[in-house]
């Protein structure tokens, strides 16, 4: 594989002052190594390497001594820090070395880069506003049939999260699978330097993070920096129904397109007879380069999927998978915690999505809900705030509340500091006053939720990660993971 051969399963001191130059200190033995990477003390492993982060409301020299005490073999921490505290550090076992950087993180994105350098494999960078860790999982599903791969794991996908994900990558990896997160400008840049990507896709350009850019042009400029970066090296995957991405086919010279377009010839992937039930997509999928369809159902219920399952197979496809296997392996495929899971517990239906919110992932799940069939009950949308919106926050959650009403949604449940933000929206869009409640925490809201759901009821359960809406779940006899009576 290249330069991945070379690859040792241990760091030794050698490969960490050339991945992140810095002073060597302390009394390790020559053939010292490390065997893994550690920011935190909670999860650190005998012979790991600890890096000393500091952030706004933490230091991590704070934790040396205790990474010394678990067993780690060396830390990377701060020059001024050693130089305050190397007394009570160099008093630890023997055989602990320290490298001395001015930024311990920055230290950790060079090793991450130099690391990633050593490897020839395609590494695969997906962003976007809505979509990009399904869309991440639904590809590894697929590229897994050619071998090992590595993925971005849980939210590890950001300024420390991502070096800490490439520095996992092993000679037995195919290909890597990496999401970006950003929210703020000039991020996404430092990201590509430090991954190099060789194909980049951008799910979507939406109203998320606007609180650091500002606006959807300012998503789209900062997003567009992946295909920046790829123009010449690299091939962009393009979602050709995204007025903001659709332009770039002329911006790039290597490229795969795709979208819902009517005409299923008109970019390279396409799909239509699209069948949405209360547990799966069904939709044909068209491979236009070869002029080759195949049937797919996805174990995941919404119109929003295919588009997440043709950004996969357009990816998978760019690197030579053949349909049949991109067709098994989105079959193959399963919703994360907290991800669009569909529960069953005392006669009622549970959307629950509350790993992320913006107002377009709100719309795909309201869209959701008001397609599930009804024999009896109602449908009722139990939603909490959305993050990180800044000066549109207001406007944004007036125009949810809006379309709760506006798709014939029975029932609103708003929860938190825009509850009646939302709620007035509704009203405004003809909601009934009796079918609005508004909460600003969780006291007294099972009350409420006992008085207002009865069997047969389907609830949508949405909202941002920092609104914890998995504390609802007890509620109706589950645990937060949803496990518990599923009857």
């Amino acid at each position: 594989m290249g330069a991945a051969s070379m690859i040792k399963a241990l760091w030794t001191i050698d490969d960490l002052l050339e991945g992140c130059p810095g002073g060597l200190e302390g009394t390790a033995p020559e053939n010292a190594a490390c065997e893994g990477i550690s920011i935190d003390t909670r999860t650190i492993k005998k012979n790991n390497l600890f890096f000393a982060l500091s952030g706004p409301h933490f230091d991590g020299h704070h934790f040396v001594a205790t990474a010394l005490q678990k067993g780690c073999s060396g830390a990377v921490v701060s020059r001024a820090a050693f130089a305050q505290q190397k007394n009570e550090w160099l008093s630890h076992k023997p055989g602990r070395f320290f490298i001395l950087v001015d930024d311990p993180l920055q230290a950790l994105q060079s090793l991450a880069g130099w690391h990633r350098q050593r490897f020839t494999l395609p590494l695969i960078a997906i962003t976007g506003s809505n979509g990009k860790t399904t869309v991440k999982e639904m590809t590894a599903g697929i590229l897994k049939r050619r071998g090992p791969v590595l993925k971005t794991e849980g939210n590890f996908n950001n300024h420390i999260g991502l070096p800490l994900t490439l520095l996992r990558l092993t000679e037995e990896h195919h290909s890597a699978v990496i999401e970006m997160g950003i929210n703020q400008k000039g991020e996404m840049a430092r990201l590509c330097d430090i991954a190099r990507p060789t194909m980049g896709l951008i799910t979507n350009i939406g109203p998320a993070h606007l609180e650091g850019l500002g606006n959807l042009e300012g998503v789209a400029q900062e997003k567009t920096v992946l295909f920046e970066k790829l123009q010449n090296t690299g091939t962009a995957i393009i979602n050709m129904d995204d007025v903001f991405l659709k332009s770039w086919t002329d911006q790039v010279a290597t490229q795969w397109t795709y979208g819902l377009a009517s005409n299923v010839g008109a970019y390279d992937l396409s799909a239509d007879h699209i069948v949405c039930e209360s547990k799966t997509t069904a939709f044909t999928l068209h491979q236009n380069r070869s002029g080759e369809s195949l049937s797919v159902t996805l174990p995941a219920p919404g119109h929003h999927h295919v588009s997440n399952a043709l950004a996969a197979a357009s990816i998978s496809a760019a690197l030579d998978m053949p349909i049949k296997q991109i067709a098994e392996g989105l079959s193959d495929f399963q919703p994360l915690s907290q991800r669009t899971q569909i529960l069953k517990t005392g006669g009622i239906t549970l959307i629950f999505d509350a790993y992320n919110a913006n107002p377009a992932s709100v719309e795909a799940a309201l869209d959701l809900l008001a397609k599930q069939a009804q024999e009896t009950g109602k449908r009722i949308a139990i939603l909490g705030d959305m993050f990180e919106l800044g000066d549109y926050s207001e406007t944004a959650h007036h125009r949810i509340g809006q379309s709760v009403a506006a798709h014939g949604i029975d029932g609103l449940i708003a929860l938190g500091q825009y509850a009646e933000t939302l709620a007035s929206g509704a009203r405004a869009g003809g909601l009934p006053e009796k079918a609005v409640s508004v909460h600003q925490d969780f006291k007294g809201l099972k009350t409420v939720l006992n008085k207002q759901i009865k069997a047969g009821d389907t609830l949508l359960i949405k909202g941002s990660r920092g609104m914890k809406l998995e504390r609802l779940l007890p509620f109706f006899g589950l645990d937060e993971t949803g496990m518990g009576d599923q009857n």
